[in-house]
């Protein structure tokens, strides 16, 4: 159509130049993506993806605070924050969790999320052991030696805290849900001691009973989701100006299966 200043493709001329800053957001946030895992060697396997696939060569810059990227048409580095100590090991256990639930499909029953005090590991009671027992289900023993072969090389302190619902517990050696949470706790501990090879001083088991529970024990959902055990990794303090400042991840609880403390 002849007239109004532009010829018959001019109008879409400006798609071009869209879809090269999709591109290459797209590779930036590949690279942020990736500069998050703790995996340095896959981190520098998908920067050299990004320059073969896009043809945006990428270069690491060392800087005494962190990290950046430098397109080489750009106009200088794009500073990358550095992640604290917790933050990468966070990222890391949440891999190896989400692999192994994943192959044995008990993901419903595993959480992990960041405390003040550290990242807790949650595991469902049904998960973890019979109903009213304190003998470690078979399907827990492979979940556990992933926790262990992450756990043994860390500094860290280890908290095991074990809870149970409100419901009395109809059985003579646990006469209160104390007895019951602390001998569930007591069995997490051992079992990471003698088959996780994780030193004994490291490691605290705590029984709550009924009395930190995650939801109202009102009702046979509830009272499953607030049987678990939790295995906290302790760090000290971070500086309110550290690098997870503001750091605020999404709470999961897994489900459970079985009505019984």
């Amino acid at each position: 159509m002849a007239g109004g200043g532009h010829d018959s493709t001019g109008g879409l001329r400006w798609l071009l130049t869209y879809a090269d800053l999709i591109t290459l957001l797209l590779a930036f946030f590949i690279v942020m993506y990736a500069s998050s895992k703790s995996d340095l060697e896959r981190f520098h396997e998908v920067v050299a993806a990004i320059q073969r696939g896009f043809g945006v060569g990428v270069n690491i810059l060392p800087a005494g605070g962190g990290t950046g990227i430098l397109p080489e048409q750009g106009r200088g580095a794009i500073p990358l924050p550095e992640l604290s100590q917790r933050s990468k090991d966070f990222i890391a256990i949440s891999e190896i969790l989400a692999a192994r639930t994943a192959a044995q499909g008990t993901g419903r029953f595993v959480a992990v999320n960041m405390r003040r005090e550290g990242i807790a590991i949650t595991l469902s009671g049904a998960l973890l052991f019979p109903s009213g027992g304190t003998e470690l289900s078979p399907e827990s023993i492979e979940i556990l030696d992933e926790i262990a072969r992450f756990l043994a090389p860390l500094p860290n302190q280890i908290r095991v805290e074990a809870h149970t619902d409100d419901l009395p517990t109809n059985d003579p050696r646990y006469p209160t849900n104390w007895e019951l949470s602390v001998a569930r706790a007591v069995t997490v501990v051992r079992y990471l001691i003698e088959h996780g090879n994780i030193q004994p001083e490291r490691l605290i088991a705590v029984g709550r009973a009924e009395y930190d529970p995650l939801f109202p024990n009102d009702s046979r959902e509830h009272r499953a989701l607030n049987r678990r055990a939790d295995i906290v990794i302790l760090y000290p303090p971070e500086e309110e100006e550290g690098p997870s400042k503001g750091l605020d991840l999404p709470i999961r609880t897994p489900a459970a299966k079985s009505t019984n403390p």
